[in-house]
């Protein structure tokens, strides 16, 4: 197995511009969403958003199928007892206004000079746009987008250098590659590089404002690698006795 620890991250983005990625065509491939509670060997599912009670949220997680697939080949480049834990993967249009207006809030209370252009700009480096246009699904809303961090063969989560949905600078991907490069924190450093390029060794790309975030198939993803277009627009699971969000 490669060791990916010693290969420093650089990120494609590095100011993150959603009008361009918001114009690339979809061409929907129609793949469904599938559950990711299924394969606990592999993954642990933490649904970080129906823990937190947010409206719209499910007490499982849905990604599409190829997603799933390149996930489960991601786990196998892992060190032995390592696996990922997994904080959200498709997102309803609820669970992403909720958290665009709570984003929102939190700027507004620590800018309170900030315009409402300034405090909808700072929140989306954070939280996409909730959208229910077709042709510019939030990335979420697609199933091509994943949130996870790596568990230790005790259960530990890995020392990341900020937690999950995280609001600081020290969110950004490259942040302790290229802001905070003292040698204690090594470790993060290691971490990082792990989850970033086991995941993009099987096809994914990065957000580079999160160390978490991860696409295949949407406009992000799509946008990064140069296809000319999605394979994944907005979708939501199908069940047989109620609506899905």
């Amino acid at each position: 197995m490669l060791d990916f620890t010693d290969t420093p991250i650089e990120t494609p983005v590095t100011n993150w511009d959603w009008s361009p990625i918001r114009e690339v065509p979809i061409r929907e491939n129609n793949e469904p969403l599938v559950s990711l509670s299924y394969l606990p060997e592999k993954m642990v599912v933490s649904p970080q958003y129906f823990i937190q009670n947010l409206p719209g949220s499910y007490p499982d997680l849905y990604t599409r199928a190829g997603v799933q697939e390149k996930l489960i080949a991601a786990t196998r480049k892992l060190p032995y007892g390592y696996k990922f834990v997994i904080f959200d993967t498709w997102r309803s249009i609820p669970t992403q206004q909720a958290l665009f207006d709570q984003m929102k809030s939190f700027v507004k209370q620590d800018h309170p000079d900030y315009s409402e252009a300034e405090i909808q700009q700072a929140a989306l480096r954070i939280v996409a746009l909730p959208s229910t246009d077709a042709t510019k699904p939030s990335p979420h809303n697609t199933g091509g987008s994943i949130d996870l961090s790596i568990v230790d063969e005790n259960g530990r989560l890995l020392d990341m250098g900020s937690p999950f949905d995280d609001i600081s600078q020290r969110a950004k991907t490259t942040y302790y590659e290229t802001e905070e490069t003292d040698p204690k924190y090594d470790a993060v450093r290691e971490n990082r590089r792990l989850l970033y390029h086991v995941m993009t060794q099987v096809g994914f790309t990065n957000y580079s404002e999160e160390w978490w975030h991860f696409d295949y198939g949407n406009q992000n993803w799509a946008s990064l690698t140069d296809k000319g277009f999605a394979i994944y627009g907005a979708t939501k699971p199908e069940f047989p006795w109620v609506e899905a969000y």
